[in-house]
């Protein structure tokens, strides 16, 4: 466990450096998805997969952006047929955005892209480095509140 200001240092400087490897995955497989999306176009669909329906306010929050920001993304995906709105039982004035079986088919494949091309760099591990890899990952996802596919709700929305 590091414990020193250098030891998180040179951490952090790894992961920054693994960090551009997954993110030239993540960009290849966003621009493979079968419908053309922007990457905060799929990080929406990702966190409403994950999360299920949620307002427009908390998904702005969830993306850093100002809640007009995420109409706009919401629009455009309204306009693919990847998200569908509707407003609260509860509170008129809130909107609720759900993934549709389209949206949630893209996501299917950008994920299954994204883990052919990790698989590859996988193999290119011992196994000893590979269980390393994944322990320090899972360890690192939790601790940024990303939760894994197979905890995502398997509702119908």
């Amino acid at each position: 466990m590091p414990t020193t200001n250098k030891d998180i240092e040179e951490l952090a400087a790894a992961f920054v450096t693994a960090s551009r490897a997954l993110v030239g995955i993540a960009i290849r497989s966003v621009e493979a998805a079968p419908v053309p999306v922007t990457i905060p176009q799929h990080r929406v669909l990702v966190l409403l997969a994950a999360n299920g329906p949620q307002a427009i306010g908390t998904l702005a929050q969830q993306l850093g952006v100002n809640p007009s920001n995420a109409t706009r993304v919401c629009d455009r995906l309204q306009r693919l047929d990847l998200v569908r709105r509707s407003r609260s039982d509860s509170d008129g004035r809130a909107v609720h955005v759900t993934i549709t079986a389209a949206g949630r088919r893209l996501v299917d494949a950008v994920t299954e892209h994204r883990r052919r091309e990790v698989a590859a760099v996988l193999r290119e591990l011992s196994p000893d480095q590979v269980e390393a890899v994944v322990e320090a990952l899972t360890a690192f996802s939790r601790a940024a509140h990303e939760r894994a596919e197979a905890e995502w709700p398997d509702a119908s929305w």
